[in-house]
């Protein structure tokens, strides 16, 4: 069972290493590359200008992403990143506690929040193929299954479960990922993920809205934006969770840089845009659409340095790893992720190879989805 420290409000908690000072994890290409990203990713939008000329919005998983772009893993590979910190869900099945409870998996939900941002950088990840697979198991034997069960749209099914069936997690997501603007880029999972507990406990977790700036013109900074809930029904009791991050356009950005560089400050005392606000309330329902809220507690922090709620000091960025997930060891279909040659491809960085490898799977995608529509002639 973990202890729980006291929240210290005149101190400092420790950044991510890749934090923004302003908030917000800092896209960077990796040290050692000859090759500017940001020229290759021009070029693969040059097609889309004048959609976006229009005030269309593009969704860029209809875009072939090439592999130099591409991180050596796929989506479902990142789901395991989202459900990392399964302690605190240890913690939440092992208290009758409703309220305990929540905040457990409140914790267990913001502290995956950087995983996969942090880790992929500059590239995103591959689009698994329809029917591809991904296995993983923690030492305490807890398993997750991932499965790609829709194309189009691009839709991933995920199962966890623990070793005692103290809970299992589950769900569908869609990603998406769409320009709204010359320099940003907005995305966001959809789909609801559950937990159901032994006892007959059930928490429903939404998903934040995730913003990139500076695509093409200034600092590439990804935040999350506005407020997400996670909702437990059965004792009508929620927590929203709202970010402190405000978009602001690319001129505003741009004056704010010049006005630091020519002696003026560009600093705020606005809370930094990683930062966020908690509320635990108790809720009830008036008809169909009028929710009355009753405040329990509220909570505080960052998704890149820690998390507290009423006083308690939940987790911290930088605690250290003792239940990383085990790949290696485990198990595999031949459909499984990590079987990709792209994606070893990646990783020894012949991105030309990894390119002829991605082409093929996504090639042989389309010419499945052909069959499946009775479109290829006899």
């Amino acid at each position: 069972m973990m202890n729980i420290e006291k929240f210290d409000r005149s101190k400092n908690y420790t950044r991510h290493t890749k934090a923004h000072t302003q908030g917000g994890v800092l896209l960077k290409d990796e040290e050692g590359t000859a090759v500017n990203k940001t020229d290759v990713m021009l070029n693969l939008l040059k097609g889309a200008g004048t959609k976006l000329k229009e005030g269309k919005i593009l969704d860029l998983l209809k875009i072939s992403r090439p592999a130099l772009l591409s991180a050596p893993k796929t989506y479902l590979e990142c789901i395991a990143g989202d459900l990392f910190y399964t302690k605190f869900l240890d913690k939440a099945a092992a208290t009758e506690d409703p309220i305990v409870r929540l905040k457990n998996v409140v914790a267990f939900t913001i502290s995956g929040l950087c995983r996969n941002i942090t880790e992929l950088g500059n590239n995103g990840p591959l689009n698994p193929i329809l029917g591809e697979t991904y296995y993983a198991e923690k030492s305490d034997g807890t398993k997750l299954y991932c499965e790609q069960i829709s194309h189009h749209p691009p839709v991933s099914a995920y199962l966890m479960e623990h070793p005692t069936r103290a809970y299992k997690l589950y769900g569908t997501g869609e990603v998406t990922a769409k320009m709204t603007g010359f320099n940003t880029i907005n995305g966001q999972k959809i789909g609801d993920t559950i937990i159901e507990f032994k006892d007959g406990g059930k928490i429903t977790i939404g998903n934040p809205e995730m913003r990139i700036d500076g695509l093409i013109m200034g600092e590439r900074i990804v935040n999350y934006m506005r407020s997400f809930t996670i909702t437990d029904e059965k004792h009508r009791l929620a927590a929203d969770i709202t970010f402190n991050y405000e978009e602001v356009g690319t001129i505003t950005k741009l004056a704010s840089s010049f006005k630091g560089l020519f002696g003026g400050s560009a600093k705020s005392e606005k809370p930094l845009f990683d930062s966020f606000k908690i509320n635990l309330y108790n809720f009830t329902k008036q008809g169909s659409d009028e929710v009355t809220k009753a405040e329990i507690c509220s909570g505080s922090g960052s998704w890149l340095s820690h998390l507290e709620i009423e006083g308690e000091l939940y987790w911290k960025v930088v605690d250290p790893i003792q239940d990383a997930w085990i790949v290696s060891n485990a198990p595999k279909l031949e459909s499984d992720s990590t079987n990709r040659l792209d994606s070893k491809s990646i990783k020894e960085r012949n991105y030309d190879r990894a390119q002829k490898e991605k082409d093929g799977l996504e090639n042989l995608q389309r010419s499945d989805a052909k069959l499946r529509k009775g479109k290829v002639a006899n």
